[in-house]
C-alpha cells in the first residue's frame, strides 16, 4: 500500500514539475496558435499587401517626437492556409513613363540673339562693340590674363549698351554679358526689360521658343506653366530663362563643354605644382 501511495505522489510531482517547465500538452499551448511579424513604417499599401495572405495588426508601437521610429506588430491565426507560409514581397512598382524627348539640336543649331552666337571669336565679337584705344587695351590685357592660372582659358565681358554706336541693334535689351573660354564665345546673358505683361510665364515662354527656334515649351523637361526659371538641355548648349519680376526676364545660352576642358586643365595644373614641389 505505501508502494501505491508513493507512484501515485510520484506521477503527481513529475506531471507538476512538468507544467512549470511549460512541457504541457500542446493544446494548452496558446502561443502556438498565432504566428507574429514586426514591421518598421510600413505602409498602407505594405499592410494592405499582408492582409490578403491572413495578416492582421495585433498592436503598434511608435516613439520619438520627430517620428524617429514606428512599428506594427502583424498576426496571423493558426487556422489560417497560409499559416507558417512565407509572404511574397510586395511587387515593385510600375516603371516610370519614358522622359520627354531629349532635344537634339547641336552646337550649331544654337539659337542666334541679335546676331550674337556661340563659339564666334572675340574679334567678331568685339566688332559689334567696338571700343576707343584704352578700352581695346584693357580687353588685350584680359585676354592674357585668360590664359593663366587660374582662369586657364576662362573670361568674361559685360557691355554697356548706351556706350556704342550699335545701342539701336539692341533694343528692349537692357543688358549682354557673356563668358570667353580660349577667346571664343561660349556664354551668352541677355537682359530684357519693360516687356509685355503676361498672364503666365507660360505666354513668355511661347514666344521665345518660336522666335529662338527652340522646342515647344510643352516638351521639356518638367514642363510647368508657371514655372520661372525653365532649362533646357540640347545635345550642344543649354539654355535657361529667368523671370524677373511682371515686364523683365534674362536667357542664358551657353556652351557647357567648356567646363570639362577647364576643370581637366585645372587639376593638370595642380598635379604638375604637386610633383614640383620640395621642402
Amino acid at each position: 500500500m505505501k508502494v501505491r501511495i508513493c507512484l501515485v505522489a510520484l506521477c503527481f510531482l513529475i506531471f507538476h514539475c512538468s507544467a512549470v517547465n511549460g512541457q504541457t500538452p500542446k493544446k494548452d499551448d496558446r502561443s502556438a496558435e498565432w504566428e507574429y511579424k514586426q514591421l518598421s513604417r510600413p505602409t498602407d499599401e505594405l499592410l494592405n499587401h499582408y492582409a490578403k495572405d491572413g495578416w492582421e495588426i495585433a498592436t503598434s508601437a511608435g516613439g520619438g517626437g520627430d517620428g524617429g521610429f514606428f512599428y506594427v506588430i502583424l498576426k496571423r491565426s493558426k487556422s489560417h492556409p497560409l499559416f507558417g507560409t512565407q509572404t511574397a514581397e510586395m511587387p515593385k512598382p510600375a516603371p516610370p513613363p519614358p522622359p520627354k524627348p531629349t532635344c537634339k539640336l547641336t552646337l550649331a543649331q544654337a539659337p542666334v540673339i541679335r546676331g550674337l552666337r556661340l563659339g564666334m571669336s572675340n574679334d567678331e565679337l568685339f566688332a559689334i562693340f567696338p571700343g576707343n584705344e584704352r578700352e581695346e587695351f584693357d580687353r588685350a590685357e584680359k585676354l592674357k590674363s585668360a590664359e593663366l592660372s587660374p582662369n586657364y582659358g576662362y573670361t568674361n565681358f559685360q557691355f554697356i549698351l548706351s556706350n556704342y554706336s550699335t545701342k539701336d541693334r539692341f533694343t528692349g535689351i537692357s543688358s549682354l554679358s557673356f563668358v570667353l573660354f580660349d577667346r571664343k564665345v561660349v556664354s551668352i546673358s541677355a537682359g530684357y526689360s519693360n516687356t509685355p505683361q503676361f498672364d503666365r510665364p507660360g505666354q513668355l515662354m511661347e514666344i521665345i521658343t518660336r522666335q529662338l527656334g527652340l522646342p515647344e515649351f510643352k516638351d521639356w523637361p518638367n514642363y510647368n506653366e508657371y514655372l520661372s526659371n525653365p532649362s533646357l538641355t540640347c545635345a550642344g548648349f543649354t539654355f535657361h530663362v529667368d523671370k524677373n519680376g511682371s515686364s523683365a526676364f534674362s536667357i542664358r545660352l551657353t556652351d557647357p563643354a567648356y567646363e570639362k576642358i577647364m576643370e581637366d586643365r585645372k587639376q593638370a595644373d595642380l598635379a604638375k605644382k604637386r610633383e614640383g614641389f620640395k621642402l
